[in-house]
């Protein structure tokens, strides 16, 4: 979920080219979010005729890839600007875009069939809120997909982890353990729980990725050619190193599936 930030603002020309990023090369070429988002969406498994919450939406970009298949998509994100721009820019009646904050949620119980959140819920203040809310609106049987920033690789240090935590807003990082206990507390059962960018070569290719994202905005020709070689034969040659450290312990990022 963005934050509002003013025009103009640092954090507000971030976002910007992130939108811009991702138009230009989506969500299967950002090769931090490329594995995650296909996990996510198979997992999701959308089905025609159902309801599903997509928390922390953004530009709309993957509750129009959920809509495709013929489920009913409830999009929210507490950032105007980027619900304006999914509103224009996604055509299809059958999702609608509410800016709304998850804390405030206010959907009937048991109204979805599935929820659905990408790398949102480590910045909510307070995250067992939110998880509380998501719960009850779920129908029993519902699904919640997940994924969650959780930064365990041993080779990362505290100070990258604070680098993380302010240069994206984060206020928690997950591990299999944490998140797992939480659900707990509202009635959900963990079905699957994995974490993905484990390797060492993910973590080489992050932190290039981070020093991507700290250019300044006048370099943004540099960032988009980085961001096309991440996007191609580096997404290609991390799959082949994420493929022999299937089952790791530890990664830059949690994926969850979750049943009521």
């Amino acid at each position: 979920m963005e934050r509002a930030f003013p025009s103009g603002s640092l954090q507000h020309l971030k976002i910007k080219f992130s939108a811009l990023r991702l138009s230009l090369f989506g969500s299967h070429r950002n090769f931090r979010r490329a594995d995650e988002c296909q996990t996510l969406l198979r997992w999701l498994n959308p089905q025609p005729g159902e309801k599903i919450l997509d928390v922390g939406c953004g530009e709309g970009y993957l509750s129009e890839k959920i809509a495709s298949h013929g489920a009913t998509v409830k999009a929210i994100d507490l950032n105007p600007k980027a619900i304006a721009s999914a509103r224009k820019r996604v055509r299809n009646e059958m999702v609608e875009f509410r800016e709304l904050d998850a804390a405030e949620l206010d959907y009937p119980e048991a109204f979805f069939d599935k929820i659905v959140s990408f790398c949102v819920i480590e910045h909510f203040p307070d995250d067992e809120k939110v998880l509380s809310l998501l719960a009850r609106m779920l129908k029993p049987g519902g699904r919640l997909v997940f994924s969650a920033d959780s930064l365990s690789n041993p080779g990362l240090t505290e100070k990258e982890r604070e680098q993380h935590r302010r240069r994206y807003a984060v206020n928690t990082f997950y591990t299999k353990e944490k998140i797992v206990e939480k659900l707990q507390k509202f009635g959900l059962k963990t079905e699957r729980c994995r974490y993905v960018l484990t390797s060492r070569l993910a973590l080489a290719l992050t932190r290039f990725s981070w020093k991507l994202d700290d250019l300044p905005p006048v370099l943004i020709p540099l960032r988009l050619a980085g961001y096309a070689v991440l996007g191609t034969a580096g997404l290609l040659v991390l799959r082949l190193a994420e493929r022999r450290a299937a089952e790791s312990k530890h990664g830059l990022t949690l994926l969850v599936e979750a049943s009521k």
